[in-house]
């Protein structure tokens, strides 16, 4: 199964460019993940918004995180990789600082990547 390196986004094998960011589909920009895709939700309070997704990261194992509004209008998307870990999070954990202080509930989306069982 292949996957957008910059979103995260499922491809179909043949694809040429990323459906949903755009971006074009070569070897070094899709990434094979063997296992199953399973999405969580969590409903929070905006001044726990930050110390959830730290949480979340630090948990591993996590391809994607989306914060989505009430209203359901997605506020923030933060494809995650292997490695991606310290200092480069930090404009991102500021970002969710941001959002954190503008809204008072708000859903995180936690794309995970669970290994398949070998028989």
């Amino acid at each position: 199964m292949l996957y957008c390196a910059r979103c995260g986004a499922r491809l179909v094998d043949d694809a040429k460019f990323c459906y949903r960011c755009g971006v074009s589909v070569s070897a070094p920009k899709v990434e094979a993940v063997s296992g199953e895709v399973r999405r969580e939700e969590f409903q929070i309070s905006g001044s726990q918004l930050v110390e959830k997704v730290k949480e979340l990261i630090h948990e591993g194992n996590i391809r994607r995180v989306v914060i989505i509004d009430p209203e359901g209008r997605t506020l923030i998307e933060i494809p995650l990789t292997v490695g991606v870990v310290g200092a480069l999070l930090l404009p991102t954990l500021a970002a969710l600082g941001v959002i954190a202080a503008l809204v008072t509930r708000c859903t995180i989306v936690v794309e995970r990547i669970e290994p398949v069982k070998q028989a």
